[in-house]
């Protein structure tokens, strides 16, 4: 399996010269308020989270109090250095495609990132998540997505001035894949208004997915 080599690139290098917190949006709008909101609503301080590719702590920050443990998996220590420090949560600095846990949790969340996977890898992404589930745990994950079908962003964005990938997966497509990989009921959150959505082919939506 080959890992996309130009988003690799791109987040290496914007990992060594980051200032500021919200430069991992990559110029999009800031939508973490509708993140957070979700989460809060299905959050229960008796319940554990993994967050995986937290980032630089735009949503976990803000969920500190909502859980009884937290463990947030982001690759980049750079990033990561923004993530707030509590007694209730861990970060442990490692590539999702690689990550091994030896814990189960009441939710798993995967924000912003799938879309910088191919399918190919997405599924092993979701497979680990599923793992890591305790049962009838659930995984929230959101991302663009195709509204239609697969739309393929590979190569040089005049937005951001450099080479770049990304892969929204036709919403139904990502929906037959959860379920494939043993996902029982999975619901559509439709949160987010139509400006923060860029394109008229893509869409941002939310999968709450039950093991």
């Amino acid at each position: 399996m080959i890992k996309n080599k130009e988003v690799i690139k791109y987040y290496d290098k914007m990992a060594k010269k980051i200032k500021r917190q919200d430069e991992t949006r990559n110029k999009s709008k800031d939508f973490s308020k509708y993140d957070i909101t979700l989460m809060k609503n299905i959050s229960d301080i008796d319940k554990s989270l993994l967050d995986l590719g937290a980032g630089t702590g735009l949503l976990i920050n803000n969920l500190i109090n909502d859980f009884k443990k937290i463990v947030a998996i982001e690759k980049y220590p750079e990033f990561s250095k923004f993530i707030m420090k509590s007694p209730n949560l861990k970060v442990i600095n490692t590539d999702l495609l690689e990550l091994e846990i030896d814990d189960n949790f009441d939710y798993v969340s995967l924000f912003g990132v799938m879309n910088y996977f191919n399918r190919e890898e997405a599924s092993i992404i979701y497979k680990k998540a599923f793992s890591f589930l305790k049962k009838n745990g659930k995984l929230i994950v959101k991302h663009q997505m195709g509204i239609h079908k697969d739309v393929v962003i590979n190569g040089f964005s005049e937005e951001l001035q450099t080479d770049y990938y990304s892969e929204y997966r036709w919403i139904e497509k990502e929906i037959v894949l959860l379920k494939d990989i043993g996902f029982k009921a999975i619901e559509i959150i439709d949160i987010y208004p139509e400006e923060y959505n860029r394109w008229d082919n893509t869409h941002f939506y939310a999968l709450v997915c039950q093991k």
